[in-house]
């Protein structure tokens, strides 16, 4: 696949919240898009989805996302060497990109798509990514 992807937890969790579950698939599909994860990005994203004030938004049960999400990326497990981002707890973000070889990193926060970087990733928001892979 070509579009070699990592999403924050912000955009699983907006997906999640919204039910875009063929939207995932789509990307997948249509636009040569292969998801990655690691340990770190799974346990921030149970911790996060698990809070109470986005219960009344998630439709099925907790484990039907986690597996979903599980289902359409592909584990990487990662060595600790990216440190360079502004939120240091994000800095695991770019070492899963870097060692999967990603062409992007999709996040809605500003201290992810601020960082300085001196190799080749897009590190970008979810509508520029959209806009990217659909050129």
């Amino acid at each position: 696949m070509d579009n070699k992807t990592v999403f924050d937890v912000n955009i699983w969790i907006s997906y999640f919240l919204k039910g875009k579950f063929t939207e995932l698939v789509d990307l997948m599909a249509n636009h040569d898009v292969e998801f990655f994860r690691a340990k770190e990005l799974t346990d921030e994203l149970v911790f996060v989805i698990s809070r109470d004030k986005f219960k009344k938004y998630l439709h099925l049960p907790l484990q039907s996302y986690i597996s979903f999400y599980e289902k359409i990326s592909t584990l990487i497990p990662i060595q600790t060497k990216f440190s360079g981002c502004r939120d240091p707890k994000d800095n695991y973000l770019f070492d899963l990109a870097f060692q999967s070889n990603s062409k992007y990193l999709v996040s809605g926060d500003r201290d992810v798509r601020e960082t300085e970087i001196d190799k080749p990733l897009n590190v970008v928001s979810l509508r520029t990514f959209k806009e990217m892979i659909s050129e």
